[in-house]
């Protein structure tokens, strides 16, 4: 049988494998910190930056940071999502953590919210505000409805369906019941007769009524400056905003003017505003038949004078209203 080799060669061999082995390891350790150092350098060269993470993020928020990095956001589409509420990052391209260069794109998807909303209430809002509400809410209008009501505005939503609350899918169309307002009231036309010009437009806007055209005539009998006809004639049945027209007895006898003659005529109408301390509104209102014209609406200091140069033809009416209130009228007669 061989003799086993000397202890001191055993010693040797191990020396060497243990040599040989830390030289590997060294090895692979420069190769790994070489590559390390080329990769961070190729990097940097290339500009690069690390994705952030904008999954479950608000997408103003990632549009912020993107754009801080020198990135920009595409949108590749939206969806319905049952976690995410609206506007929010439901993925994204190139993911978290990826080294991409500075100028690149990062697409995103965007939550549009669960695909079930709760109806919201329009109970009381107009008709356009409803319509943004429902648009804003991937909502639609559906049928309209109106109806006279005297708890609403005209043109305010009264009621609707499916009611507010109701958990509806997305597109779903609400119907819409619209108020009318209240019903408007009747009453039988005042007897103006004898009444002056001036005292019977008062009258006719306490009532809401509108006055129409003024017919000029001469009578004898009666006393002049007064009203001798009016159509409506009184005990008529009217409601606000009724136009009425009026005959007036005047000493100049003219007839009808429909503004084709006379149209050239002007006259010179002076307002001034009594004394005092505060600015008030002045608002000057001229009427002919079937048309209203603002002629002056602004502020006049205590003491202010206006001068507006008012058509005769068709014998318009002037009034004149301070803080809201008709404190005259006169009518502009054709010659």
């Amino acid at each position: 049988m061989p003799s086993p080799p000397p202890a001191s060669s055993v010693t040797r061999l191990a020396k060497k494998t243990l040599r040989i082995v830390l030289l590997v390891a060294l090895f692979m350790s420069m190769a790994g910190i070489g590559a390390y150092v080329s990769l961070t350098l190729i990097i940097k060269g290339e500009d690069t930056v690390v994705v952030p993470d904008l999954v479950g993020k608000d997408v103003l928020y990632g549009l912020e940071i993107l754009s801080d990095l020198g990135l920009n956001t595409r949108v590749k589409g939206t969806a319905y999502h049952d976690q995410l509420p609206k506007n929010h990052v439901i993925d994204q391209d190139p993911d978290a953590g990826a080294a991409i260069k500075r100028g690149r794109d990062v697409k995103i998807r965007v939550s549009r919210g669960p695909e079930t909303i709760l109806m919201p209430n329009l109970s009381g809002l107009s008709l356009q505000q409803s319509r943004i509400l429902l648009t804003e809410n991937g909502l639609c209008q559906g049928a309209l409805s109106a109806m006279i009501s005297p708890r609403f505005d005209p043109g305010q939503i009264m009621a609707q369906y499916p009611p507010p609350g109701r958990i509806v899918s997305r597109n779903t169309c609400a119907d819409l019941l619209i108020s009318r307002g209240p019903s408007s009231p009747v009453f039988p036309m005042v007897d103006l007769s004898g009444f002056t010009p001036e005292s019977a437009i008062r009258q006719l806007e306490q009532l809401q009524l509108t006055v129409g055209s003024i017919r000029i005539i001469r009578q004898t009998d009666v006393p002049l400056d007064t009203i001798v006809d009016q159509m409506p004639p009184a005990g008529h049945r009217v409601s606000p905003g009724h136009l009425v027209d009026l005959t007036v007895n005047r000493s100049n006898q003219g007839r009808y003017m429909d503004g084709t003659e006379n149209a050239n005529q002007v006259e010179l109408f002076r307002f001034s505003l009594e004394n005092g301390f505060l600015k008030k509104r002045v608002k000057v209102r001229m009427n002919r038949p079937q048309m209203s014209l603002s002629l002056f609406d602004d502020f006049l200091a205590p003491g202010q004078e206006i001068w507006l140069l008012v058509p005769k033809s068709g014998n318009p009416t002037i009034l004149v209203y301070v803080d809201g209130q008709l404190v005259e009228t006169r009518i502009m007669y054709g010659q």
